[in-house]
């Protein structure tokens, strides 16, 4: 038979244990209830940065595209230019082509214009291509 002191130190082992554990978990439930709290801060000063920095980006986005609109245009307007140059010198070598060599100063000039215009084509194809890149991705 056991005795009523026995089971009394048993029963007082058991709740000391118990309360062991009640207070080990209690700790553990506060720790990770800080981590959390901490966390959620955390997560949201991140969205913060991400929703600022999408804005920079949109920003961004928009003042390229500006600066490759402008710069569109005036590369048009010299394209124009030299396109027309091209046209009247190379109908005035084609006029006179028999009495001109490879060397004379209209022929040398009208090889600068076509590096020039071509130059200025492909400048414009780029900056074509950019803008329709930024619109994309805006």
């Amino acid at each position: 038979m056991v005795s009523p002191a026995g089971d009394t130190k048993f029963f007082s082992y058991l709740c000391k244990m118990n309360m062991r554990r009640l207070l080990l978990l209690m700790l553990s439930v506060a720790a990770l209830t800080g981590c959390t709290s901490k966390l959620k801060k955390e997560n949201e000063a991140l969205a913060s940065e991400i929703a600022e920095r999408r804005e920079a980006l949109k920003e961004h986005q928009q003042q390229s595209l500006k600066d490759a609109q402008r710069e569109l245009a005036v590369t048009d307007s010299l394209l124009e230019d030299a396109t027309r140059r091209y046209d009247e010198l190379h109908r005035l070598v084609m006029e006179h082509a028999a009495t001109m060599n490879d060397a004379s100063p209209e022929v040398v000039e009208l090889n600068g214009l076509r590096r020039t215009v071509d130059s200025l084509k492909e400048r414009f194809e780029v900056l074509a291509e950019t803008i329709k890149y930024i619109r994309k991705k805006m």
